[in-house]
């Protein structure tokens, strides 16, 4: 009878032992890389046994091809860790060096990002670690091309390198608006600057009378503003009734002609005027103003008086109309340069005044020289007169002793000729 070299038990047995190590294997490891390490680790471990076990039975002799079969199958594992184990870890070596060194030209194979195991995991890690690092370093480049509004989206909320970008994006972001804070209130302030030293240079070129004066500098403010329209109304006291005359007014880069009288306190301008502060009003009175173009007349968005003040004293006020609302520098700039306007038209004021006065003066004087010339000229006549009267009196004088002396020789021949004819008469008696 015939010997089985492989009973039907053994052969069971042996396939029962490669089941239960596989479901033990896939229990204990799942679908971690040390499940294909286990497997063919404890695979190759069976099979040897199994191999040793017919080669005992067999005999020595067997040793011949059951040696060489096993070494076959470690090296079949071997293979099988090697490529399913050992080259994907190589891999992924390389591209963690190659990270490590700074380069983001990198890419994982498809058959590591496939693997469900730890091998997949790590090189989809690294893909995304790549994605985010190239994320970075676009969001670097564009902050450093002053772009700062540019998005990042973190990898986590662990992303501390994330984090660190973001917060520096926050801090660019907020020292560029101070910058730009500062820089718009230079650009104001120098706005301001060159606009007090242009009206300066107004003031100084255009000494004329004061409505051509006033024409000068509301005109110019309001194409420096870039404004609609621009009045100037200045306080008349010439006469005891005074009030608010409008001197110019200029509108849409033409010349206004128009006569206007306001009472101190009547309406808004004449209150202004009696409180002497400045008043801004963007909702204004149905037709209190209307600016007047080739287009049409339109109601303004937004109305700025300004009192021309000069040491608490009122002399007038400016009236600006926009159809958009005033700045808060635009109306700062407004109030510096009625300081400017006031202090000058004040000056032009006493400049005219004392030019009146002297005129005046000098009118007097010639005046008063034309009634000295005339007295002068009165006095040598009543000179002259005086002086012919004494001489008619002198001559008159002499007159009257040569008649005297005439009368008295008269006299004397009378008494001469009666003393001749009465002593006859003496004689014949």
């Amino acid at each position: 009878m015939e010997t089985r070299i492989l009973p039907p038990t053994t052969i069971v047995l042996l396939i029962a032992s490669l089941l239960i190590m596989y479901l033990l294997m896939r229990v204990l490891f799942k679908k971690s890389v040390l499940f294909k390490i286990g497997i063919s680790t404890a695979t190759v471990i069976i099979l040897a046994s199994f191999i040793s076990g017919i080669q005992v039975k067999l005999g020595p002799v067997h040793n011949l091809w059951s040696f060489p079969l096993q070494v076959l199958l470690a090296i079949a594992a071997y293979s099988y860790i090697s490529r399913k184990v050992k080259r994907p870890l190589m891999e992924l070596k390389v591209l963690v060096e190659k990270i490590s060194n700074g380069s983001l030209n990198i890419g994982v194979s498809d058959e590591i990002l496939a693997k469900q195991d730890e091998l997949g995991q790590i090189g989809r890690g690294i893909m995304q670690i790549r994605k985010g690092l190239n994320e970075k370093a676009v969001f670097a480049q564009k902050i450093g091309e002053d772009e700062l509004n540019v998005s990042l989206q973190k990898l986590s909320d662990e992303d501390s390198l994330g984090d660190a970008l973001l917060q520096m994006q926050e801090s660019l972001k907020k020292a560029r608006a101070e910058e730009l804070q500062r820089k718009e209130q230079d650009d104001r302030r120098n706005w301001i600057t060159e606009g007090q030293t242009k009206f300066a240079q107004i003031l100084r070129q255009n000494e004329a009378e004061l409505e051509e004066l006033s024409f000068h500098i509301i005109s110019n403010l309001v194409k420096y503003m870039k404004i609609n329209q621009g009045g100037i109304f200045m306080l008349n006291d010439d006469n005891d009734d005074k009030y608010l005359e409008m001197l110019a007014c200029y509108a849409f880069d033409r010349r206004k002609y128009i006569n206007k009288r306001i009472e101190p306190g009547e309406g808004m301008l004449g209150t202004c005027f009696l409180e002497g502060k400045t008043t801004y009003l963007t909702q204004l009175p149905q037709d209190y103003i209307r600016i007047t173009s080739g287009l049409g007349d339109e109601n303004p968005g937004s109305l700025l008086l300004v009192p021309l003040k000069l040491n608490d004293e009122v002399l007038g006020v400016i009236e600006l109309a926009s159809f958009h609302p005033f700045e808060k520098h635009a109306i700062e700039f407004a109030e510096k340069i009625a300081e400017i306007i006031a202090s000058a038209i004040s000056g032009l004021k006493v400049s005219t005044r004392t030019t009146m006065l002297l005129q005046k003066s000098q009118q007097q004087s010639e005046e008063l020289r034309a009634q000295e010339e005339e007295m002068r000229q009165n006095m040598e006549e009543l000179t002259a007169t005086q002086e012919a009267l004494e001489e008619k009196e002198r001559e008159n004088y002499k007159r009257m002793k040569k008649m005297e002396k005439l009368n008295r020789m008269l006299a004397d021949e009378v008494a001469s000729l009666k003393e001749q004819v009465i002593m006859p008469l003496d004689k014949d008696s």
